[in-house]
């Protein structure tokens, strides 16, 4: 419960690397690690119950659930483990969360950048977060050596690049803000806010590297896990929560989480 978060959690039979829920649906990044590892989304239901199961095609790294829980963003790894590689390849495609059937792959995109046509063949993209309208999304745009903030439109298959030096964006319940990671060193980042109308951006409290795309708590804060050790070392993590009002410091939410989704 969010008015509760000490109270007792429970597990269900879904183990996943990362997941996202919203309006009755959720999907689950799955990692099977036998002889070969290989990697699956899984759908589940507002009981944690799983649904369709549909193959990945490389390592799990992102998911977006729509608002209507009617689409879901995957973001997998086709090479590299980690965004603090300095060479991977992602994949992120737009699903049917009725049917786990692929609608989109973000590469088939025509992009724009300073209303020219923008392309390359290193273009890499991950991070995707809808707005209320689910048509319009955002997601990260890296392409020799920079990344880029790009606002999609699902319906003409198209993205425009908005704003510079933006990674994992997630957009605020209200839809006027965006949180994201900006990279300060080669393998470091930390939490930044974007006024969306204003195209201004400010540092957030949070002075630790944060390698995660943060989730919205409500309209005045933001989630996101760290290592439960200050060496960065632990499989373990906790759950943070971060005003974004300019200088408030994060408190501790929960111990031992990682990748929350809030349903209001």
């Amino acid at each position: 419960p969010l008015d509760a978060f000490d109270q007792i959690r429970y597990a269900s039979t879904l183990s996943c690397d990362r997941i996202h829920f919203a309006n009755k649906n959720g999907v689950c990044l799955a990692s099977d690690r036998g002889v070969f590892t290989t990697y699956s989304a899984v759908m589940f239901d507002e009981q944690l119950r799983p649904g369709w199961t549909r193959k990945l095609n490389g390592i799990p790294s992102r998911v977006r659930v729509s608002p209507s829980g009617k689409m879901a963003a995957i973001t997998v790894f086709l090479s590299g483990h980690s965004y603090t590689s300095t060479s991977f390849s992602t994949e992120t495609t737009i699903m049917d969360v009725g049917t786990g059937n692929v609608i989109t792959d973000l590469e088939k995109f025509s992009v724009s950048h300073n209303g020219a046509p923008f392309q390359s063949p290193d273009f890499n993209f991950w991070g995707v977060s809808f707005a209320h309208d689910e048509n319009r999304f955002y997601a990260t745009l890296s392409t020799k050596g920079k990344t880029y903030l790009v606002e999609c439109d699902l319906a003409k298959r198209s993205a425009k690049v908005i704003h510079e030096n933006v990674e994992c964006p997630s957009l605020s319940p209200d839809n006027s803000r965006i949180a994201f990671k900006k990279r300060t060193g080669p393998i470091t980042w930390q939490i930044w806010l974007l006024e969306l109308k204003a195209r201004t951006e400010r540092p957030l409290g949070e002075t630790r590297n944060v390698d995660d795309q943060v989730e919205w708590l409500d309209n005045e804060h933001v989630l996101y896990a760290l290592p439960e050790n200050s060496t960065g070392a632990s499989p373990s993590t906790d759950l943070w929560s971060l005003p974004i009002r300019a200088g408030l410091p994060p408190e501790l939410l929960m111990k031992g989480a990682f990748s929350p989704a809030v349903v209001p």
